[in-house]
């Protein structure tokens, strides 16, 4: 039985398609990338999700951050601070978070610096909760709650995973498996609190992250008992040094009960 929950839980409803797909650093803007117009690059992810969809069915859609620049610290700097500000969050969501098969559970990134109140009304999520997936549970966690309605353009403040989440997620569901997610997690930057729970919790399979718009990536941290950390790529603009575009998204697959990851390029 769930008692005294501070965070709000949501529920994918489990069918036999046993998957769900992971995307991250989307960033609707004001910037073009690989020669493509901002809107129909929104259209391409779209249309490539739903494609996805179509091949082999996923029951829901976890977004991990960055859907804009509304708060940036470089060049004309982020849009929500503009002398007429522009919410590029509030824009992808009303046009096109509809055009996809599932709900998509939302996250802020280091680029959404809403506070509580503001993330709410625009997405429709806390800005940290939970979600159930049958014997599972997707830990949406916030590690940029600092600096939050900043004044001056940002890159937002980096607070590390929340242990009274991760607590509340662990005592009320002690017979499920656990998955960490964050735009971003920097392991040697945790609070020993953090790291103690990690380590000291074999229910925890792996985390999934963005912010760096790594795609075939993994690390295995030390200071985590090498917990995997698969990070999911992005939808924009390639980090590596590479000019070739990464676009794609992370399908987390428990067909017959055993646990498999990949990233898909479109």
């Amino acid at each position: 039985m769930v008692i005294n929950m501070q965070y709000k839980e949501y529920i994918i409803e489990k069918s036999e398609n046993n998957r769900l797909l992971i995307i991250t650093d989307i960033h609707n803007c004001h910037i073009e990338w690989s020669e493509t117009a901002t809107y129909d690059r929104m259209e391409i992810l779209c249309d490539s999700v739903n494609k996805e969809y179509e091949k082999r069915p996923y029951d829901g859609i976890l977004s991990l951050g960055d859907y804009s620049l509304d708060f940036w610290k470089w060049d004309v700097g982020g849009s929500y601070l503009w002398e007429k500000p522009i919410s590029r969050t509030e824009d992808f969501v009303k046009k096109f978070v509809h055009k996809l098969p599932h709900k998509m559970f939302m996250i802020p990134g280091n680029h959404e610096q809403y506070g509580k109140d503001d993330w709410e009304r625009i997405t429709g999520f806390p800005r940290e909760y939970s979600v159930v997936y049958g014997d599972k549970v997707f830990v949406m966690l916030d590690t940029f709650a600092g600096n939050l309605d900043p004044r001056e353009h940002s890159d937002g403040e980096y607070t590390g995973i929340s242990t009274e989440l991760l607590t509340e997620v662990l005592n009320n569901h002690p017979d499920k498996k656990i998955f960490l997610c964050a735009h971003d997690l920097i392991p040697s930057m945790e609070s020993d609190k953090a790291r103690e729970i990690i380590l000291n919790n074999s229910r925890i399979v792996c985390a999934f992250t963005g912010h760096t718009h790594r795609d075939n990536t993994v690390i295995l941290p030390d200071e985590w008992r090498n917990l995997p950390v698969f990070y999911c790529g992005d939808f924009s603009y390639n980090l590596s040094g590479d000019e070739e575009k990464n676009w794609g998204f992370r399908i987390v697959d428990f067909k017959n009960g055993v646990f498999s990851t990949e990233y898909v390029r479109v």
